[in-house]
Parts: structure tokens; sequence; C-alpha cells
């Protein structure tokens, strides 16, 4: 965090963002969003709504005519939900099938896109890393396992395997990326010791008695390795930081999702240090 930046000073002038979620409670959205702004010397504040699910259709017109809110960044279990309330979506996060944040124009139109994959991307690049002909694993095919699927074809990664749990959840994401774009994803399992980078897109890790997500036992140096969950340390970081592998964890990719979140909203982001989103 930027813990020597200045509190927002409120005024009737500043511009509202709102962190919009059932629950909030938990959020890290505004201790991640807040120093950035006021570091910027933005007259703007992001702050939690706690909309419930079952007062969403009578609630969220209000809050979105809000004359000076600006922008939302949503969380869940309004990625999806939000999006029929949108005036334009942008062609990945309806390729998605979520937003995770949306601006308001001068005109009062509200536009509508995601950043996970482009937080991921920025993970990737964090390391020294580019994308492009990489062949890639992923694990994970839920929604930011998703995100993140279509961010590596659009970075023009050589080839992509996805693995889930959930066998028909990982060849239905493979059927939508490869109507994308050129890139056709491999549902199933994959042989890690083959990978250039290996990224991880599950909750496996948050628990303490979690264990690895997957068998890396050919794993090696030559791999990057991204696991998106935000805690300090997971069992597959620790794995891979034993093997001399480039890896970084959930608070990369933060960072640079963050980051780009601002720049969509309208705002320019300065440098230091995030910590975790949601």
């Amino acid at each position: 965090m930027l813990a020597d930046a200045p509190s927002p000073a409120i005024s009737g002038a500043t511009r509202l963002l709102g962190f919009l979620g059932d629950p909030v409670i938990h959020a890290k959205s505004p201790q991640n969003f807040n120093p950035l702004l006021a570091a910027g010397g933005h007259d703007a504040v992001l702050v939690p709504f706690h909309l419930r699910q079952e007062d969403f259709d009578a609630g969220i017109g209000g809050v979105m005519a809000l004359a000076n809110l600006d922008g939302l960044v949503v969380t869940m279990p309004y990625k999806e939900r939000l999006m029929p309330r949108l005036d334009e979506i942008s062609t990945r996060a309806r390729a998605v099938g979520a937003v995770n944040a949306a601006k308001r124009t001068p005109e009062g139109r509200w536009i509508g896109d995601i950043f996970d994959g482009e937080g991921l991307i920025g993970a990737v690049e964090s390391l020294g890393v580019s994308p492009r002909g990489l062949n890639v694993g992923l694990i994970g095919a839920g929604g930011a396992g998703a995100a993140i699927a279509f961010a590596l074809a659009d970075a023009g990664v050589a080839c992509l395997a996805i693995m889930d749990r959930d066998r028909e959840r990982a060849d239905e994401l493979c059927r939508r990326v490869a109507s994308f774009g050129a890139l056709a994803p491999v549902p199933g399992s994959f042989d890690v010791g083959t990978l250039d980078l290996l990224v991880h897109a599950t909750p496996v890790g948050m628990a303490p008695e979690d264990g690895l997500p997957i068998d890396i036992s050919r794993l090696s140096a030559s791999t990057a390795v991204i696991d998106i969950v935000t805690k300090p340390e997971t069992p597959l970081q620790q794995a891979a930081a034993r093997l001399g592998c480039r890896h970084a964890g959930g608070s990369a990719m933060v960072a640079a999702q963050t980051k780009a979140i601002l720049r969509f909203l309208g705002f320019d982001p300065t440098g230091g240090s995030i910590g975790s989103i949601g």
C-alpha cells in the first residue's frame, strides 16, 4: 500500500466510484484504489456499495442514477447480472460473459469491460516474460479462468491447454475461445514438463490445508508460474520458488488489474504496492 499517501479530502465536488457486490465487508479494493487516487491528486474516492442480491433489481437503477457517480468496480455476484443494465460492453467482456468495471460517459451512457485477463498478462510481463508464442497450461475454467484464457489468446500464445475438475466446463471454454480467434485451446490434463507458462486460476491454496492443484513432479525451472490466489505464499508458489521458476502470485495480477481499471475509469494511476482485489 501507499502508506504515506494523503487521505482523500471529501467535499461536495468529490467524484464517487462504487465497489459493487454482496457481501463487501471483506473488500480490499477501497484500500487499493484510494491511495492511488489520492497520490495522483484526483478528487475521487472508491466506496463499498453493498446491494443485497434480493434488492438488486429494485436498487441498481437508483445507484447508477447518482449524478456524482463516475464508475463501478464490480465483484460477485454482479459480474454477469450488471451486463443487461449497460449501454455498451467491450468485445472481450461479451466473450467472457462478465464485467468487473463500468464507467459512465459524459453523455450518461454506461460502458462495461473486464480486466481479469489484463491483470494476468501484467503479472506475466512483471516476470520479464512475453506471452507471445508460449506453450501455456491453464488450471481452472471458471470466471477468472475464462477471462485469462481469452487474454492469453489475444496476447498471441502458441498453444493453450485448459484443465478443470468439471471437464464439460473446460470443453465449453475451449470452444468459446476457439470461436473468438485463431487459437484452438485443448481441454484436459497436460504435462507441466512441456510448458513455458503455468497459470493457476482456482481457489486451491486459499485454505491452510490445501495442497497442490496439479501434479508438478515434471515442473522445471524453465517454466514460469502464475498463481492468482492472493495469499502471500501458496503450496504452488512455494514449489515454484524451490525449483527456481520465475513466479508471481495474485498480488501481481491485482496490481496490474487495479491500474488498468483506473485508466479505464479515466484516472491516471501512480506507482505503488497494491494488495488484493475484492
